[in-house]
């Protein structure tokens, strides 16, 4: 071999060592660290570095419920956010209003109003909050932006019809776009500019359609996309048919990525019966008469999906963790979900369980909003963790 070619392979083999160098986990860690086409990649035990963790909760304040107390009443359910100083912005679905309540839980004011003018919202599903305090009223098709104070500051019209959405970097959207038959059940997040204009496509997904089959149904076991800030710079995001996190800075290009061993589970013919009895939640793409069951063109996955089909599967705290809620089998949907928590630099810390899904974990508060089983009222509730420095 000639010098310089062993020269070249020597010094390969250095850059691949220093590559690697200094990569390591916390203590006790029984992980690997790898360098996939420059990008870091954590991949973490079955068990977590400190063993579970149960939030010792202790409610301390509750609005709503009163049907007689017009400013504290949400009828079909609600979204809650608060913001640095403990202030509440509840988005109420059947008001179709949002409404801001102090620390101490009293009423302050409406923010907006329903309509299509300036400072006006027609479907408000969600209230998030940017790093300056402004108030980012979410819709499929726009945004409203109300300053800290309520006051109405811009509309952002979304070019991209998303599904659902949050606040990224630099007052970026990400969201993911309404997914159909048409294009292979495609699902994309995307990434679009503070004006609304979609600007990249993050990731990509294409799930599972029959042959011949007219329309998509949404059901227990299906396939969907998550994600979540992380800080002011980075957002995780997933695929639940893997359990691999990817994590994007600014611009929406992937700085990390971890995963968690992991075996998939099977579907078993009960639980296919029981969901396509009464475990689908949505179709797209055939009209379905009133005496069919839309469940019965249900498309079932080869193996579980490792998060759930819902909005808040993969949440934040603000330390930077990141909560990932385990998909369960149909036939124990009563049941406490597992939960799998992760640092923000992709290791895994602790399994938890939890029996409901809070809507924001912050400053050492849970906040949620629960269903009276027995009046059908809700309330939003605000809990505090009284072991929140026992954390890792």
């Amino acid at each position: 071999m000639k010098k310089a070619a062993v020269y070249s392979l020597v010094m390969g083999i250095l850059a691949l060592g220093l590559c690697f160098a200094g990569q390591k986990g916390p203590a006790g860690w029984k992980g690997t660290i790898a360098t996939e086409n420059g990008i870091k990649v954590v991949r973490n035990p079955a068990e977590p570095l400190y063993g579970t963790f149960a939030f010792d909760l202790e409610e301390n304040l509750a609005i709503g419920g009163d049907p007689t107390k017009e400013d504290y009443y949400f009828p079909k359910g609600a979204a809650v956010r608060p913001d640095e100083k403990g202030n509440l912005f509840v988005a109420d679905f059947g008001n179709k209003r949002v409404q801001m309540y102090d620390r101490a839980g009293r009423f302050v004011g409406t923010i907006g109003r329903q309509g299509q003018g300036p400072g006006e919202y027609q479907h408000p599903h969600a209230v998030l909050i940017d790093e300056s305090g402004n108030l980012y009223v979410g819709g499929a098709s726009e945004i409203v932006v109300f300053g800290p104070d309520g006051t109405f500051k811009r509309k952002i019209s979304l070019r991209t019809f998303l599904s659902r959405h949050a606040i990224g970097p630099g007052g970026t959207i990400i969201g993911t776009t309404q997914p159909s038959p048409r294009d292979g059940w495609k699902q994309q997040i995307v990434q679009a500019d503070p004006e609304g204009i979609t600007f990249k496509t993050i990731a990509e997904y294409v799930g599972d359609l029959a042959k011949g089959q007219k329309g998509v149904v949404l059901h227990w076991y299906s396939y969907d996309v998550g994600f979540s800030p992380l800080s002011a710079e980075t957002f995780a995001y997933g695929f639940s048919a893997d359990y691999r996190i990817s994590v994007a800075d600014a611009k929406g290009e992937p700085v990390l990525a971890f995963t968690k061993d992991e075996n998939p589970l099977p579907i078993s013919g009960r639980e296919k019966e029981a969901t396509r009895k009464d475990g689908y939640f949505a179709w797209y793409g055939r009209t379905y008469a009133r005496t069919e069951n839309p469940g019965e063109d249900s498309v079932f996955p080869d193996h579980r999906p490792y998060f759930p089909t819902m909005s808040n599967a993969m949440q934040n705290d603000d330390r930077g963790r990141l909560y990932i809620i385990r998909a369960k089998s149909i036939l124990e949907r009563e049941g406490p979900s597992a939960v799998d928590v992760f640092s923000k630099d992709g290791y895994y810390l602790h399994r938890m369980a939890w029996r409901s899904f809070p809507s924001a974990i912050k400053g050492g508060f849970l906040y949620e909003v629960r269903e009276d089983k027995e009046t059908s009222e809700y309330q939003v509730v605000r809990y505090r963790i009284k072991n929140w420095s026992a954390m890792k």
